[in-house]
């Protein structure tokens, strides 16, 4: 396995765990459901990394397809099995797609109390928890329905498999897109089925998208509403404020750059048949890159997470900790804009 790909995958592993760790012990009680929004997320990043060391995958686009390729050579698994994982493992990045949607809505409805009394009243909160789930398992199936490998694709990948990585093609097990297959006239030809499932991929990828911008953007004019409506704002609820939307540009940033843009890339040119000067390979780098990073901001912004890691470095280092005046936590009511100090009462609360 790609050095690159084991660093990310244990570093995925370890910065998830530690953030899993902060949300159930040092996150602020009024937290709410969020608290558990983000050990879901952190979870499934961790289980996504083991998935992503155990399936090897390679990303490779060749003319008029790509492939997401495990060298099964040595391994316990046989090539049926391991199309299985492949399939899971494309499934799972479906479920990431859903992820970044959900959770920006679930943001959007913290601070928005007419859209999370309308659309998200009590339980129905806990329904944004089963659309990540839909999304992967429809993507697996997708995958697992209209991506099979034949011999005829064998041929088709066969040389530049083995050119690029080496690997002979009946060691290696694969979902293929492939959009124009050859006819019998020697001409690429469309096949409807694979455009289908592709379609329905580009369905979540852009529902995704929608999720993110759209809810972004109103979460970020709600929250200045919220400021320049309350007379009696202290500078201290500013800077929560400021910090709050510190984080969903970062949280927008890195699945634009890392995972919209490639998996854009990869869907986009073998569809018009147009090979690319560089390698696609770069795709599943950035996929197993964006677990890795994902926990830093939440780690870093929110204060309460940011002091207990300076605590844990510092009594490393055998200073001690900060002073108690230093950990006080305020939270922020999402809907009058007033900080509430620990212990206090108020209503839906962010960090």
């Amino acid at each position: 396995m790609n050095i690159f790909q084991i660093v990310c995958a244990f570093t995925s592993i370890c910065l998830n765990l530690v953030l899993t760790y902060l949300i159930l012990v040092k996150s602020p009680k009024k937290l709410g459901v969020y608290k558990y929004l983000m050990c879901y997320i952190s979870l499934f990043e961790v289980f996504y990394s083991i998935w992503d060391m155990m399936t090897e995958p390679i990303v490779h686009s060749y003319k008029a397809a790509f492939v997401v390729l495990r060298d099964y050579n040595g391994s316990v698994f046989d090539r049926e099995v391991s199309f299985v994982l492949v399939c899971i493992y494309c499934g799972l990045f479906g479920f990431s797609m859903a992820i970044f949607g959900v959770h920006f809505i679930y943001r959007y409805g913290a601070v928005n109390k007419s859209f999370s009394e309308r659309f998200l009243p009590g339980n129905w909160v806990y329904m944004l928890f089963a659309i990540p789930l839909w999304y992967g398992t429809w993507w697996a199936v997708l995958c697992y329905i209209y991506f099979y490998y034949t011999d005829i694709t064998d041929a088709y990948m066969k040389e530049t498999i083995e050119y690029h990585y080496g690997i002979p093609i009946k060691d290696s097990s694969y979902i293929i897109v492939y959009f124009q297959p050859t006819g019998a006239d020697g001409k690429p030809h469309p096949d409807p089925k694979i455009f289908f499932a592709i379609g329905c991929m580009w369905y979540m990828i852009i529902s995704s998208m929608f999720s993110v911008f759209y809810f972004g953007v109103r979460c970020y004019w709600q929250i200045r509403k919220t400021i320049n409506q309350s007379a009696t704002v202290s500078a201290t609820t500013k800077n929560l404020q400021t910090q709050l939307f510190h984080a969903l540009v970062v949280q927008t940033f890195i699945p634009l750059v890392l995972m919209y843009i490639p998996i854009g890339i990869l869907f986009f040119f073998p569809m018009v048949i147009w090979e690319l000067p560089f390698t696609t390979e770069f795709v599943g780098y950035t996929i197993a890159l964006y677990p890795a990073i994902d926990p830093l901001p939440n780690m870093i912004i929110i204060k309460c997470y940011r002091h207990a890691i300076k605590d844990f470095i510092m009594k490393i280092f055998g200073r001690g900790k900060r002073g108690d005046t230093q950990h006080s936590l305020n939270t922020v009511d999402a809907q009058s804009g007033s900080v509430v100090q620990p212990g206090r009462s108020a209503g839906t609360r962010f960090v």
